[in-house]
């Protein structure tokens, strides 16, 4: 969630996908919902709470809607980093009709994909793009590729992701596009099964690496321990980019002290203020998604209480953010 606002020289070296030494963490949220009409309300209110401004503005926008315009317009006009989820659904509420791998590579969408390069280049700024998150692990794909991912035939499912991604890539460098910034994002459990591995689309094609992490149970979990998270740590340092925590965040419950949020909170605190594996961290605060059955009273991953004093208290330390 809140990273912090562009940093220093220094820092804007890690943004623009080179791997340079620790220079403080990024850090980032995702705000509200998909095509959120409150976005600037929201946004700036999250702002308040923290008592900071925050690094990067994460969204995410269906295969057609892509690039947001109004929203990173505002995030480069505010001093925001934006991060666009490009997702491979035509329609969010329909993950059964999606632009295919084989379609995609096969150059069915290339004017579509060249308008939307020529888009991203007239920002003139940074924009960190996040195609097909969680290729692994999201329903959508699915669709994506034909046939339902599993660890049995994931070499398959990698090799139609590659493709797609290439072609993406290739097309957004034909007209120039320099200023995005490619962010390969698995979800946890491929990187805790090591199938990560197979969709992986070379170090030419990449300029961050990511996970998405959650705690999606009522109990207390450690950000470092978490399921998937020591793998990334251990593997995604070998492949020389700068690394982000994508999307990750806890369930809130008021009535368990301390509550799952804020221990996860303050693990990933002590983690960043200690280590210099992490360049970027980005937390989801949103309540939709599952929520947990009663007798669960809290309202999803919302930082709240003891929560958002944690993740305050994490943005605003400078052993954390760099200075």
């Amino acid at each position: 969630m809140a990273r912090l606002l562009i940093k220093t020289m220094a820092c804007c070296s890690v943004i623009l996908g080179a791997a340079v030494a620790h220079a403080g963490v990024l850090i980032g949220a995702h705000i509200g919902f998909q095509n959120n009409p409150n976005f600037i309300t929201d946004v700036t209110d999250f702002e308040t709470s923290i008592g900071r401004k925050i690094s990067i503005d994460s969204d995410y926008d269906d295969w057609w809607a892509f690039p947001d315009t109004p929203r990173i317009v505002w995030d480069i006009q505010t001093g925001h980093i934006p991060m666009q989820s490009w997702r491979v659904l035509f329609n969010y509420l329909n993950p059964n009709a999606c632009a295919t791998g084989a379609a995609i590579s096969a150059g069915t969408y290339d004017t579509k994909i060249d308008a939307q390069a020529a888009a991203a280049k007239a920002f003139g700024s940074t924009l960190l793009v996040r195609y097909n998150y969680e290729m692994a692990n999201n329903v959508e794909n699915t669709c994506f590729t034909g046939f339902a991912i599993t660890k049995d035939n994931s070499a398959q499912a990698g090799q139609i992701f590659i493709a797609a991604w290439r072609h993406i890539v290739g097309r957004f460098r034909a007209v120039g596009a320099t200023n995005v910034k490619w962010v390969w994002a698995p979800g946890a459990q491929t990187w805790g099964d090591g199938t990560w591995k197979y969709f992986y689309p070379g170090s030419a094609y990449v300029d961050w690496v990511g996970i998405d992490d959650y705690n999606i149970v009522d109990t207390p979990s450690s950000f470092v321990t978490d399921a998937g998270m020591p793998q990334f740590i251990a593997n995604a340092p070998t492949l020389g980019k700068p690394l982000m925590v994508t999307e990750n965040g806890a369930y809130n419950d008021p009535k368990l002290s301390p509550d799952p949020q804020t221990v996860w909170i303050n693990t990933a605190h002590a983690y960043l203020k200690n280590s210099s594996v992490i360049s970027a961290y980005v937390y989801w605060d949103d309540s939709a998604g599952a929520v947990l059955p009663p007798p669960y009273t809290g309202s999803g991953y919302l930082l709240q209480g003891t929560g958002l004093a944690a993740f305050k208290s994490m943005a605003n330390d400078p052993a954390v953010i760099g200075h």
